[in-house]
This record gives structure tokens, C-alpha cells and sequence, in this order.
């Protein structure tokens, strides 16, 4: 039977998760079997080989439920590979400067457990993806506005990743 993997993945515009069912595609490619699963879902890590988590940043911190999760399930992670990565405005150019912030974003989860791999992709900025005051404020941003997630540099990541996990 083929190894069972999990992309777990906090969002809030939706940008992550797309990026968690890409990595998951290509992981099925390559023979996995794959739950991709927001992270709040997650109850159980028993089923899984490895997992892989997915966090948006939003001023300069990763979500809330990465955390959680990761605090959660700290004791099955403990036994298991866990690759982490993140979407997020900051590498909208990737840059040794650009990398080195949202390197440091990756703080928290690298504190609980030491990934086998990291991936840092740009993200998407359109206000109107957005809910709320987030959508109000957002609106008057000066960020630039576009998709900045580069499907290619996610394709090489995952490429790289496969190695590191239990073989399919």
C-alpha cells in the first residue's frame, strides 16, 4: 500500500489551500496517497507517514491554527517527517532579503519541530478575496495587487521535498 501523506493547511483568503491541493497533486503524481485538509479538521495523525503544513502570513506571523495544530499533534509529529511551508507577500520577489523575513516567520514551527524541508512562495494580494474589516482596511493598502505565487519555484519544492518522505 502506498505511504499516506497529509498537506494540512491554514488559510484565509483561500491562496494556501490552493497551494496545499497543488502539493498534494503532485505528491499523487508521484505515487502518495494524500489527504489535503484545512488544519482545524485535522483529529488525527495516526493514518499519516509525514505531513506537510501550509500557513498564509498576515503581519509578518503565520496563522494562529498552524500553531495550534502543530501544539496539538506535537506528539505524533514527534514520529513522523514534517515539511512546513509558507505563502505569503514578503516573497513576492524572492530575494536573499525577502527569504530571510519569511524564514523568520517559520520561527514557531521550526521551534516545535525542525522541518525536513521549507518552502517560502509569494502570495496573492487582492482585497476583494478578503472578508470583513480585513477587506476594508486592505482596500486602502498600497500593496501591490496580483498573484505572486510562483508555480514553478512550488513544482521545484515539491520535487525536492519527495526524497525526504517515506518512499511511496
Amino acid at each position: 500500500m502506498a505511504e499516506k501523506v497529509l498537506v494540512a493547511f491554514a488559510t484565509r483568503a483561500g491562496s494556501t489551500a490552493e497551494v496545499a491541493q497543488e502539493i498534494g497533486k503532485q505528491l499523487m503524481d508521484a505515487g502518495y496517497v494524500v489527504d489535503v485538509l484545512a488544519a482545524p479538521k485535522v483529529k488525527d495523525l495516526t493514518p499519516y507517514r509525514a505531513v506537510i503544513l501550509g500557513s498564509a502570513v498576515r503581519i509578518s506571523r503565520i496563522l494562529p491554527e498552524a500553531v495550534k495544530f502543530m501544539k496539538q499533534h506535537a506528539e505524533a509529529l514527534e514520529h513522523l517527517p514534517a515539511a512546513y511551508f509558507l505563502v505569503n507577500m514578503t516573497m513576492k520577489e524572492d530575494t536573499p532579503e525577502h527569504r530571510a523575513a519569511a524564514q523568520g516567520f517559520a520561527a514557531p514551527l521550526c521551534a516545535l519541530k525542525e522541518p525536513v524541508s521549507l518552502g517560502l512562495f509569494g502570495g496573492v494580494f487582492d482585497p476583494e478575496r478578503l472578508s470583513g474589516l480585513w477587506r476594508f482596511f486592505m482596500s486602502k493598502s498600497d500593496l501591490p495587487r496580483g498573484d505572486f505565487r510562483d508555480w514553478a519555484a512550488i513544482h521545484r519544492w515539491t520535487d525536492e521535498l519527495i526524497p525526504k518522505l517515506p518512499a511511496p
